[in-house]
């Protein structure tokens, strides 16, 4: 039982440090963004743009994957659960485990999927300080 728990817990700390090293590379890449110029912020964005682009299915799915968790979650009452273990209905509990498992994964696929979203909204919020920047000067 510990070994499964273990695969687990390595897996979803795999998925975490790959998110971290996600977030430390965007935090370099905002923290340089001052010295850039608007072309090559807005190269940056459409760049953001396309990865995101690229994964929006995948995280739709995911969404889905999560909302019905959410949904199968509600009819497991603590009743329910307790009635498995009584009953030693290790298949039940085993689908629960494994329910909840990939609930964890979902979830922080999620968010690093937001994460990326987040990196796309700084950028335009950058390019439109830029932009009034601009035209301040020009004024």
């Amino acid at each position: 039982m510990s070994i499964k728990i273990d695969e687990l817990g390595k897996k979803l700390h795999a998925k975490l440090d790959s998110g971290i090293d996600q977030l430390k590379k965007a935090q370099d890449g905002l923290e340089s963004l001052e010295k850039e110029t608007k072309s090559a912020i807005d190269g940056k964005l459409d760049s953001a743009k396309n990865k995101v682009n690229d994964k929006k299915q995948d995280a739709k799915a995911t969404k889905d994957k999560v909302e019905k968790f959410v949904e199968e979650k509600k009819s497991e009452t603590a009743a329910a659960v307790n009635a498995w273990k009584a009953e030693r209905n290790l298949k039940k509990l085993e689908k629960r485990a494994e329910h909840a498992a990939k609930h964890a994964e979902s979830c922080i696929e999620l968010a690093l999927y937001s994460s990326q979203e987040a990196e796309i909204a700084i950028l335009e919020a950058l390019s439109a300080r830029l932009d009034l920047e601009d035209a301040i000067k020009e004024s």
